[in-house]
């Protein structure tokens, strides 16, 4: 399963039916796992750990050094977990020091042309769309999804099942379960998001309570934590947590205009009514075996 024109470095390992396509490059150190669907043209190099059922596009490249001043040679590390898709020419820097990590979780999904830059670290369930660019030592949640053309920040932490929409510009942390439209500024619940994942309306309308609180009251940080406090609700104790923990800061409040609603707001409630893919049964043409539940 390995193309005659594939160049694999004798200290690479590969794992059980790896598959590898033609003019392929497998360098020094690289170890990939079981079941792995690696396309032609694709390049990975360094010390890089590849988990087992993980499909690689072609064109995409795996393990390049740190985009900074001064970087010359892969000196960090990359671990990437098992039931990724990494579609066409998606790129993946290792991590600026050997002691730090560019960490991809399990069961994500990035699409052509995404960029996820040096010591990012991303969860599990993670969707995120074309041409998207994550800056550096950036953190994404589990179930987060990020749509087409967004660029993030470095240093930005993206929570969980939160939305970001297509073009957006993200350089402030984003509240896990909200919605973020335009430049880092949070519409509304990532309602969409929160049915997907099996919320029960109960969760939902603290959720949204918790919104109101933070984004529509316009009460000061503090006062709006401690209020939000008064919630019984996990998952409101989670965005407490998480807005604690921000060093950035968290993304603004943004009230739509009727116009927007009707254009932005809309169409996000009409997809709720639309089955969608689920990624861990799904399967992948490009990987060539079915993805298996975590």
């Amino acid at each position: 399963m390995i193309h005659p024109t594939a160049v694999i470095d004798k200290e690479a390992v590969l794992g059980r039916n790896a598959d590898i396509g033609a003019y392929a490059v497998i360098g020094k150190g690289v170890r990939i796992g079981d079941n792995a669907a690696i396309s032609p043209y694709v390049h990975i190099k360094g010390d890089t750990d590849i988990g087992e059922n993980v499909s690689i596009g072609s064109g995409a490249v795996i393990g390049g050094y740190a985009q900074m001043l001064g970087s010359k040679k892969p000196n960090g590390k990359i671990r990437i977990g098992r039931n990724n898709v990494l579609r066409e020419y998606v790129t993946v820097n290792s991590s600026s020091s050997p002691d730090k990590e560019t960490v991809i979780g399990e069961n994500n999904l990035l699409m052509a042309f995404a960029h996820i830059a040096h010591d990012c670290r991303l969860g599990n369930n993670v969707v995120i769309c074309n041409g998207s660019l994550v800056a550096g030592h950036v953190e994404i949640q589990d179930k987060a999804f990020i749509s087409g053309n967004v660029v993030v920040h470095q240093f930005v932490r993206i929570g969980r099942i939160a939305m970001v929409g297509g073009l957006s510009r993200v350089n402030q942390d984003i509240p896990p379960f909200m919605m973020v439209v335009g430049d880092s500024k949070v519409w509304s619940v990532n309602l969409v998001g929160l049915k997907r994942a099996g919320f029960s309306n109960e969760d939902v309308l603290k959720v949204k309570k918790v919104f109101k609180i933070l984004y529509a009251s316009k009460l000061p940080m503090k006062k709006a934590l401690d209020q939000i406090k008064e919630i019984d609700s996990r998952h409101a104790q989670e965005i407490i947590d998480f807005v604690s923990a921000s060093k950035r800061g968290v993304s603004g409040y943004k009230r739509g205009t009727l116009l927007e609603k009707l254009f932005l707001d809309y169409p996000y409630f009409i997809r709720s009514k639309i089955e969608t893919y689920d990624l861990l049964n799904r399967d992948f043409p490009l990987a060539g075996v079915k993805t298996g539940t975590s």
